[in-house]
């Protein structure tokens, strides 16, 4: 197949940092190559791949002279070169929200659709439920029941390069809290059911020094000592800090779209502990690859006999769902479908 991959420039591929969006494009896009099929991505230019590079600029994020409106009109001359070139593609798959709206209705090769991250803009869900021909694809059965109204035409899960997550069988007995330091990832809930249970946590992740909420709920916790916080990880590094953590406590308080750090953290043996929210049922195995909770005192509980899950469980599930093999085919024969439907329309 010949296939575009689509992503905002906003970053490079691979990133530098966590990030899962920029992650699993570049995942997707080296197996896809691998597997002999004809990609180009476009991306920033700064960015590292085998397939064929388009792009109209560095990301956007390195560049302090930018304003929030370069950074999107980027994103866009982006998109528009790609859609420009779409005779040269069997299917154009797109990793924004909305910004492919603007040009699909324009040429004859079709999109798909990842939906990466919540719609919280009614405005927006509007206008998706509006593009009836777009091919939507969701990172969980949960998204789909979120937003019924979207033309879903596949659901594939995210997928880990396995082999770089080192399974540990034993743990150094702290608490791990890792992504964005955002009041809807509940970071301060992490602590304190931490400091309840008498239990070290690391805090891993950027923070926002212009928010209230880094300030005043997290940053006076924080004394290298019982509560850590060690900044943004590279890959390598959040590696090394999932697979010696007793515990990775997630106590989203926003439906989640998938959760990328879950599954990480079971392939290296270490069980979650996260809150009921959007596709966390679907990821984690209550009782057996960790805790599924509805509050802070169902946290504090699972931590008590966090001991009881078997960290070889934790990472047999990441092997049976969640790989990279996994996503890939998924996205493959959901390509195939689109294209097959599109022929025959």
């Amino acid at each position: 197949m010949r296939i575009a991959q689509l992503v905002s420039n906003y970053q490079t591929i691979p990133p530098k940092s966590s990030s899962a969006i920029y992650h699993q494009v570049y995942l997707l896009t080296e197996e896809l190559v691998r597997r002999g099929h004809e990609v180009t991505l476009f991306a920033a230019s700064d960015s590292r791949t085998s397939a064929r590079l388009v792009s109209v600029c560095k990301a956007t994020s390195k560049d302090p002279t930018l304003n929030e409106f370069d950074k999107y009109r980027a994103m866009n001359l982006l998109a528009s070169k790609c859609y420009s070139m779409a005779d040269q593609f069997d299917i154009i798959h797109s990793h924004f929200n909305l910004i492919h709206t603007f040009y699909s209705g324009m040429v004859k090769t079709p999109t798909a659709v990842t939906i990466h991250t919540p719609i919280l803009d009614k405005k927006l869900l509007k206008i998706l439920k509006s593009s009836k021909n777009e091919n939507y694809i969701s990172l969980s059965r949960s998204q789909q029941k979120l937003y019924p109204g979207l033309n879903w035409v596949a659901n594939v899960y995210h997928g880990l390069n396995i082999k770089k997550f080192k399974y540990q069988p034993k743990s150094n007995g702290y608490l791990l809290s890792l992504g964005r330091i955002t009041r809807d990832k509940g970071v301060h809930t992490a602590i304190k059911a931490a400091k309840l249970t008498g239990h070290k946590i690391i805090i891993a992740g950027k923070s926002y020094g212009h928010e209230d909420y880094w300030h005043k709920e997290i940053e006076p916790h924080i004394d290298g000592v019982n509560v850590k916080y060690v900044g943004e990880l590279d890959h390598r590094e959040k590696i090394k800090y999932f697979r010696n953590a007793k515990a990775f406590l997630f106590p989203t308080e926003t439906q989640e779209a998938f959760g990328l750090t879950m599954i990480e953290a079971m392939g290296c043996g270490t069980p979650v502990i996260a809150f009921k929210k959007g596709s966390v049922p679907e990821i984690v195995k209550h009782g057996r690859t960790g805790y599924i909770v509805s509050n802070l005192e169902g946290m504090v509980r699972a931590i008590k006999k966090i001991d009881k899950i078997d960290r070889q469980a934790c990472r047999e599930r990441v092997e049976k769902y969640f790989t990279i093999d996994k996503m890939v085919t998924g996205y493959e024969r959901v390509y195939q479908r689109i294209i097959d439907a599109h022929k025959n329309k």
